[in-house]
């Protein structure tokens, strides 16, 4: 379980809105003053995170809580996200290779670009079809494991 603190915003019987900061990790390096990252941090300040999570116990407003999403729908989720529209553009410029090999239309790289934005699409589509899908699912949504001290 990956966990995090955070404050509850707003509560109902099931779920709550939970604000958390997430950690710079920048302040505590020591290339600090000369790293780009830092100084790109510093003009653009981060905004803290909003979730909508289970709120098993009916905490309330104000309360400093623990939340956590489960390690496999977080490896799931970077899964799906980065590689797999990564894996359909490079499979649809091979297609777009292939199908001018096959028809000899000498337009080898013009296809390759059209096959592997089509598929790249596609897979945008489809993942936005699937976190739909699965955004009332429980298993994939972060919930409160205990009050923060």
């Amino acid at each position: 379980m990956i966990e995090e603190t955070a404050y509850i915003i707003e509560a109902d019987e099931q779920y709550a809105w939970v604000e958390s900061s997430s950690s710079n990790s920048c302040s505590h390096c020591s290339a600090n003053q000369g790293c780009g990252t830092a100084s790109l941090q510093k003009w653009f300040k981060r905004k803290p995170n909003r979730l909508k999570v289970i709120n098993p116990q009916h905490l309330q407003a104000g309360d400093q809580v623990v939340i956590g999403i489960p390690e496999h729908a977080l490896l799931m989720g970077s899964f799906l996200i980065y590689i797999l529209p990564l894996l359909a553009l490079i499979s649809g410029a091979i297609i777009g290779v292939g199908i001018n090999d096959f028809m000899d239309w000498g337009h080898r790289d013009g296809l390759s670009i059209l096959f592997g934005v089509i598929a790249l699409i596609a897979s945008f589509s489809w993942l936005k079809r699937k976190f739909h899908q699965s955004a009332d699912n429980s298993r994939y949504q972060p919930v409160i494991l205990r009050r923060s001290l």
